[in-house]
């Protein structure tokens, strides 16, 4: 009964002091005001089981536009100098000020005032989730409301109930090589076709997450 009670005392200790700190890099990831994005990594977070006190998953509300996710990115820093990485997760969709945002995250780390990484995709995050699936280099354009609703279209024959803000990770998981080599095979298309409609950079983000124990000699 004695060492029962002692084993609470000891969890409960453990509980309040929160997530322990590892000896990998401290990243912040801040993504736009809708849900995907973030379920999206606090999912791959845990299914990697990489420390919370180590990557912090942050929203904000301060507006959707790609300059909004950078601000809020580059404040967080200077509050906080012991992030080594922040990334910056957004969609180009018809955001006016998405060249704004890439060009304000190029002047910080030209001038090493920031260690900020542009995560961005063509036209949405949606893409990336698509490529999990097949690959394609078709252009994506403005029928009715959004562009990303077609790519939302197609993700749909493969993931039917889809809607922005849902989880589906687990239903990920496992095609995440896949989504990978296509990003990297879209990336290397766009070098010769002119354009950049579609492609995504998650396939960065993930390939280093997913490196952060390996380099330190974790599980």
């Amino acid at each position: 009964m004695e060492r029962r009670v002692r084993e609470a005392r000891l969890n409960a200790a453990l509980r309040r002091r929160g997530p322990t700190r590892e000896p990998y890099d401290r990243i912040l990831i801040v993504c736009e005001g809708e849900k995907t994005e973030p379920y999206y990594f606090e999912d791959f977070r845990r299914h990697f089981r990489l420390s919370s006190a180590n990557i912090e998953i942050a929203e904000h509300d301060e507006g959707s536009n790609p300059i909004n996710v950078v601000d809020y990115a580059i404040k967080r820093y200077r509050g906080d100098r012991e992030y080594d990485r922040v990334y910056c997760v957004f969609d180009r969709d018809r955001h006016a000020r998405f060249g704004e945002a890439l060009a304000k995250i190029d002047g910080e780390r030209a001038r090493k005032k920031v260690p900020i990484h542009a995560v961005p995709s063509i036209p949405c995050f949606e893409f990336w989730i698509l490529l999990h699936f097949e690959y394609t280099t078709r252009q994506f354009e403005v029928v009715e409301g959004s562009i990303c609703d077609e790519v939302i279209r197609l993700l749909r024959s493969y993931l039917p109930a889809y809607r922005k803000g849902e989880k589906v990770f687990d239903q990920l998981v496992g095609r995440i090589d896949a989504a990978v080599t296509n990003a990297k095979q879209v990336m290397v298309f766009h070098e010769s076709s002119g354009t950049d409609n579609p492609s995504t950079r998650v396939h960065e983000l993930v390939d280093y997450l997913r490196s952060l124990k390996s380099d330190t000699g974790g599980a």
